[in-house]
């Protein structure tokens, strides 16, 4: 049996496929099938591409199952009902299992034992696991919350470069960085750029690196940027803690997201350094979250041998 990953997160979709003991075997990156951003038919045809390309090329083999982590599956229930449709579809008629990419993340960060993950990519979430309960914090989205994701602190960065423009903070790092990247010829010039091409949540997330990268040459307003972000992970860990490890001495806290790869693991050196509860032990994932839900049909299939 082979098993076939799908990552849907709201900027990519990656396909990626596993041998029976869960070794990768190969994978490719496809746009973001997020229903919300491209719509039942526009998931439907990210789907069918990606699965096409693992049959074709990914070695899955005439015996396989499909896990589906997808970006938009949560409580709505309309969403809910055409992702699952689509899903039932594109399966062709293999096993396969449909979860939110939240805890396709989370439950392959684990590998599948209790413990609570934080997410922050482009946007951001934390979900605590203990035995069949299932806590989620955070996950309202960019036009709510989003405190610590990519897109979160890309704004900042935006809101910061407006306060060194104008002298309301001193002009560091951040300023120049993001003046360059960007191309302005006046500073004004943002103004028109955040109403046209840096519009969406992925295009302000994409700016994120340039925080890390200001926070290292010492920009304070860039610093303050990247604690803020790690300190509101660290309430989401909280929440779960005293809601689903009360008396626990110790849980098992892993991470997923390209926020805490950013500047050599800054977020998570900040996180190390005491923002998280102290029962939290801080331990890297175990699988990439493109594994997650191929890790719950895995173990769902043998328990019903």
């Amino acid at each position: 049996m082979r098993w076939l990953g799908v990552d849907g997160g709201g900027t990519k979709t990656t396909f990626t496929t596993f041998s029976e003991d869960m070794s990768r075997l190969a994978t490719k990156d496809f746009p973001t099938c997020h229903i919300g951003q491209v719509g039942k038919e526009g998931m439907r045809s990210v789907l069918r591409d990606g699965i096409e390309w693992s049959m074709r090329c990914g070695g899955l083999g005439d015996t396989w199952g499909i896990g589906f982590g997808l970006a938009g599956y949560g409580n709505e229930p309309i969403s809910r009902d055409e992702i699952e449709s689509v899903c039932e579809d594109e399966a062709q008629g293999h096993p396969h299992v449909l979860m939110s990419d939240l805890k396709a993340g989370c439950v392959a960060a684990l590998g599948l034992e209790d413990g609570i993950v934080v997410v922050a990519g482009t946007g951001s979430a934390a979900l605590g696991i203990r035995g069949d309960k299932e806590l989620r914090c955070g996950g309202w989205g960019f036009q709510i919350d989003d405190e610590g994701s990519g897109w979160w602190i890309g704004r900042r960065l935006l809101q910061a470069f407006s306060r060194e423009s104008d002298g309301r903070t001193p002009r560091g790092a951040l300023y120049d960085l993001l003046r360059e990247h960007l191309g302005l010829d006046n500073d004004y010039d943002l103004i028109a750029l955040r109403r046209t091409t840096l519009s969406g949540r992925t295009e302000v997330a994409s700016l994120a690196p340039l925080a890390f990268e200001a926070a290292a040459a010492g920009d304070k307003e860039a610093e303050l940027i990247l604690h803020d972000a790690a300190a509101a992970d660290a309430k989401m860990v909280s929440a779960l803690v005293c809601e689903l490890f009360p008396t626990s001495s110790e849980v098992r806290t892993s991470y997923v997201g390209g926020t805490f790869r950013g500047g050599d693991g800054a977020i998570l050196s900040l996180l190390s350094g005491g923002l998280l509860p102290a029962s939290c032990k801080l331990a890297a994932p175990e699988y990439g979250p493109d594994a997650g839900a191929c890790l719950v049909l895995r173990e769902t299939l043998r328990k019903g041998m």
